[in-house]
């Protein structure tokens, strides 16, 4: 039994600590850019998908409200995602981005057997190593990439071994950090998280880096006609969620988070200070899918924004009004947008950030926006 606690805490201390070193040109097979200033890339969801990645007669039991979905993600990771890859790589080329960060729902998930499960996950990330990106690709844990049957022995299995390789690092869990630089880089697990928030807090009693990222799949903040479909929602979790949010503030965090596939930049005060989130998806309808619902201003933010999806859960509609009306005093900056893409986020010598996001497969950015600056308003 002794032994046991010992190799518990030793797990324990290994996926806190270790996951703290730097990266540098000794961990991975290129030389990182030079000086302070650095860019990286940055993909929202992705949903991964082939019909034959599932067990139909599975679907049709267990999910069948999901068929259409599937096979629309099917179509785009057929027709779209290859398009989205290359104008992304050629980007990241350009820019000389020292990696590349994702965040969450990279595979569609649901397949109906752990097998399956398997086979979709692995073929993403022979995906991804076939591109020869000659950079360390790192993933959020998204919920559909543990739903399904064996999804999260998968995820457990092989794509926290992926990681490890991209990170050069130990890891236990899908919580972890590394240090590029002069930024913080925290990769956080919502689907654990309660265990989570009191990982980040004793990570933080380490940060001493100018910038904090944190990337997590489902909002912290939220911002669109799914208002509760973000981290701490419930009104039982009002005291974690205040405590994750005056540490990133704290901290200036930037966020970085996916799930809702929609375009989303602001700002929110807290007691301890201010945060930028970001929020982008990657799930391309068409090459030349137009932008939609553009909206800008911190008047903006309010319950119309539950009009952008009317048909969304109706039995909620109070629930998410009450969560939209409780934010908005906080809110200092608000942009939002029904758009999927990319994004390259720039760090300048001075530490100064910015985010360029690009439409679709767009080459030229769509918007550039300071979020430095933000953090000043």
């Amino acid at each position: 039994m002794k032994d046991v606690l010992n190799r518990r805490k030793f797990l324990a201390c290994m996926s806190v600590v270790a996951a703290a070193l730097p990266l540098g040109s000794s961990a991975f097979n290129f030389i990182p850019s030079k000086g302070k200033a650095f860019n990286f890339m940055l993909l929202g969801d992705i949903h991964f998908d082939k019909l034959e990645h599932h067990d139909m007669e599975y679907l049709k039991l267990k999910y069948p409200n999901d068929i259409g979905q599937i096979e629309n993600y099917s179509r785009i990771t057929k027709d779209n995602f290859p398009m989205l890859m290359n104008s992304a790589r050629e980007k990241a080329k350009a820019i000389n981005a020292d990696l590349w960060l994702q965040l969450g729902d990279f595979v569609e998930g649901l397949c109906g057997s752990e097998k399956l499960a398997h086979q979709q996950t692995q073929e993403f990330i022979s995906y991804i190593a076939n591109l020869d990106l000659n950079r360390p690709f790192f993933v959020v844990k998204g919920n559909h990439d543990i739903t399904g049957e064996g999804a999260r022995e998968v995820y457990q299995k092989t794509v926290l071994s992926w990681q490890q390789k991209e990170l050069k690092q130990l890891l236990t869990t899908a919580n972890y950090t590394f240090v590029h630089k002069n930024a913080r880089f925290v990769i956080f697990d919502c689907y654990s998280a309660n265990e989570s928030l009191e990982w980040f807090k004793k990570v933080m009693l380490e940060h001493k880096e100018e910038l904090l990222f944190f990337s997590v799949h489902q909002p912290v903040i939220p911002y669109s006609a799914r208002a509760n479909w973000h981290i701490f929602s419930n009104p039982n979790q009002l005291t974690k969620r205040e405590e994750l949010l005056n540490l990133l503030g704290q901290h200036h965090a930037i966020v970085l988070t996916g799930h809702l596939h929609k375009t989303s930049v602001l700002t929110r005060s807290t007691s301890k200070g201010k945060l930028v989130q970001i929020a982008i998806g990657s799930v391309i309808d068409a090459p030349n899918a137009a932008v939609k619902d553009y909206l800008k201003g911190v008047k903006a933010y309010n319950e119309n924004l539950l009009n952008l999806e009317p048909d969304f859960s109706p039995s909620t509609f109070k629930e998410r009004r009450d969560n939209l009306e409780y934010e908005r005093p906080f809110i200092k900056y608000f942009e939002y947008a029904d758009l999927c893409g990319y994004a390259t986020i720039a760090i300048s010598e001075k530490n100064e950030v910015s985010i360029s996001i690009y439409k679709n497969v767009d080459s030229q950015a769509w918007t550039k926006i300071n979020l430095t600056e933000l953090l000043k308003t």
